[in-house]
C-alpha cells in the first residue's frame, strides 16, 4: 500500500488559517499576532481578541471547531462545590470559571474562553492543587455566572495581583482605622468596667460607679461618694485598705453590685 493511501485525512489545520479562511482575520493581523507571540506563552486567539481582530465570541466560536468542543453555558452547569475553590481575581484574571470538583480523582471541571491557554491551566492547577479538565464558554457568560456565584474575599483583597500601590495604601489605611477603633473601643470597655485612675509617686485614686476610692502607699485609704442604695454620702478615711475592704463587705447591701465588685477590684490592685 502506497504511502499516499496510508493517510486518514488532511492535517488538522490551524487557528489562524481557520480565521483567515472564514474572513474573520487577515493573514497581515495574524501574522502580526504570530510575531507577538513568539517568545511569550499568550495564546493567539488571545492576542487577536486583544487587538480587536475578532471578537470573542467569534473565538469562542471557532474555537468550538477548532478543537471540536461544544460552548457549553457555565451558570447551567455551575455546581455549588465549586464555589470557593477559585478567587474572584483569578476567574477575572484569566477569564475562567470554576463548574464542579471531582475529588476523587482530583479534577476540576474549568469554564474557560481559551482551552488553549496553558498559563490559565497552570496558574489554576498550581493554586487549586487539582488538574484541569478545560471546557469551553462565552465570556460573557463566564463573567456572569462569575459574578453570580464567586463573591469576594479577602483573598481578593490580599493578593499580589491586585495588591497595586494605590490598592496598598487603600489596605493600609483600611486597618489603621480598624486599629484606630479597636483602640477607641477597648479604651471605651475599660473605662467602663474599671473607671479611671491616677497616680502619683505617693497614692493612686480609682473613680468609677460614683465612687472614689483613695489608697496611700503608707497604706491609709479614703472612700469618697454615693452608695446606689446608701442615704447619704460616703467620706470615711481607713487605717488601711484591709480596714476598707471590711467596711465594703459590711455595706455591700448599700451598693450596687457593680460597685461592690468595682471597690474590691481597686482595693485589691492599688500597690
Amino acid at each position: 500500500m502506497s504511502a499516499e493511501k496510508q493517510q486518514t485525512g488532511p492535517a488538522k489545520k490551524r487557528l489562524g488559517e481557520l480565521l483567515v479562511e472564514s474572513g474573520l482575520a487577515s493573514q497581515e493581523k495574524v501574522d502580526l499576532a504570530l510575531k507577538m507571540q513568539v517568545g511569550g506563552n499568550r495564546r493567539l486567539g488571545r492576542i487577536l481578541v486583544r487587538m480587536n481582530v475578532v471578537s470573542s465570541d467569534h473565538m469562542t466560536e471557532m474555537l468550538s471547531k477548532h478543537l471540536g468542543m461544544p460552548i457549553i453555558d457555565p451558570d447551567a452547569a455551575f455546581q455549588p462545590d465549586a464555589r470557593r475553590v477559585l478567587p474572584r481575581y483569578l476567574c477575572d484574571k484569566f477569564d475562567v470559571l470554576p463548574l464542579n470538583v471531582d475529588e476523587d480523582k482530583n479534577i476540576i471541571d474549568l469554564a474557560m474562553t481559551d482551552p488553549l491557554d496553558n498559563e490559565a491551566i497552570e496558574s489554576v492547577e498550581k493554586f487549586t492543587k487539582m488538574a484541569v479538565k478545560p471546557c469551553l464558554a462565552r465570556l460573557t457568560e463566564i463573567n456572569f455566572a462569575t459574578k453570580k456565584h464567586v463573591s469576594f474575599s479577602l483573598r481578593d483583597l490580599f493578593n499580589a495581583q491586585s495588591f497595586t500601590p494605590y490598592a496598598k495604601l487603600a489596605s493600609t489605611l483600611a486597618l489603621c482605622m480598624i486599629l484606630v477603633v479597636a483602640v477607641f473601643t477597648y479604651q471605651f470597655y475599660k473605662e467602663s468596667k474599671y473607671g479611671t485612675e491616677t497616680r502619683t509617686a505617693d497614692s493612686v485614686i480609682y473613680k468609677n460607679h460614683d465612687l472614689m476610692v483613695g489608697i496611700e502607699r503608707s497604706g491609709k485609704a479614703t472612700l469618697l461618694g454615693r452608695g446606689a442604695y446608701a442615704a447619704g454620702y460616703y467620706s470615711i478615711e481607713f487605717e488601711s485598705k484591709d480596714a476598707l475592704g471590711r467596711f465594703v463587705d459590711n455595706k455591700r447591701n448599700d451598693l450596687s453590685s457593680a460597685q461592690y465588685e468595682w471597690t474590691r477590684w481597686a482595693i485589691s490592685k492599688a500597690f
